[in-house]
């Protein structure tokens, strides 16, 4: 009998809440069961997005938290729940397989009595609770999120001989590096994320794709920043810091390789 895919159980345990639910995969665990939207790799959601564009410093707070957690679970490979910088309930899980992270379940958007004063003060509004989820503590996320890991084992183990269209390995390294554009990523970074020797992991990378790492992370950065330019009113030099370039003068150069046009540019062809 064929087992649904993580997407549809996802989406069945999501139907009618305001839950959001994530799983961010590392090493080769994963396979076409287990593929998710990268917007199921990541933190997010409405109010998620209100706060990363309430003003210049939201979105990297909420880089700084989000980052933080990933490092603990790591880390620590235990499972923790609490609440993010702007107020949100989070709940975070790592599955360990022979000792090692296979991936990380997310379960957020969640409102709490403690988070809801440190939320109003933040948005400095009270218009937002139509946007979480109320009433999701600690033992109902714990509860949730092992429903998810073992129909995520039973996805590895079930599938695991088959044969597959993508290399696990290179696409977790692909969502690992999307979800994180805005953070020093290089390619020793990444290879001790996924704990493999940096030049075999730079050579497996190139093999699979015909491009470096680095590549991938500047051309994934340039494509974020347009679409930024195209969608926000933040300014050239916040976005350039926004998607992970420090300098924004080397931000307009290689932008403008790409696309043609500089920044300025490209987003006032963008206007309609």
């Amino acid at each position: 009998m064929d087992c649904v895919s993580l997407k549809e159980l996802i989406d069945f345990l999501e139907y009618g809440t305001n839950l959001h639910i994530g799983v961010l995969f590392f090493g080769s665990y994963g396979n076409e069961k287990c593929a998710l939207e990268n917007d199921r790799k990541i933190h997010s959601g409405k109010l998620c997005e209100k706060f990363k564009t309430n003003g210049k410093q939201g979105f990297k707070r909420c880089l700084r938290c989000r980052n933080l957690a990933l490092k603990k679970a790591l880390s620590q490979k235990e499972d923790f729940g609490g609440l993010c910088i702007n107020g949100i309930y989070e709940y975070t899980k790592p599955v360990i397989i022979d000792g090692e992270v296979a991936c990380v379940i997310y379960i957020g958007n969640i409102l709490t009595d403690d988070g809801r004063e440190k939320i109003e003060k933040n948005l400095k509004s009270s218009d937002f609770e139509n946007l979480v989820e109320s009433g999701f503590d600690y033992e109902k996320c714990r509860t949730l999120a092992l429903v998810i890991e073992g129909h995520i084992r039973t996805l590895l183990e079930k599938y695991s001989n088959e044969e597959k269209s993508t290399n696990s390995l290179i696409e977790n390294i692909k969502s690992y590096i999307k979800s994180n554009l805005e953070s020093e990523l290089e390619i020793g970074s990444v290879a001790k994320i996924f704990h493999f020797n940096p030049k075999y992991l730079g050579r497996l990378f190139k093999k699979e794709t015909n491009t470096s790492i680095s590549e991938y992370i500047c051309t994934k950065r340039l494509e974020r920043a347009a679409k930024l330019l195209g969608t926000s009113g933040e300014s050239v030099l916040n976005i350039s810091y926004s998607v992970g370039f420090k300098n924004v003068t080397y931000f307009n150069r290689v932008f403008k390789i790409k696309y043609g046009v500089s920044p300025k540019e490209y987003r006032k062809s963008s206007e309609f």
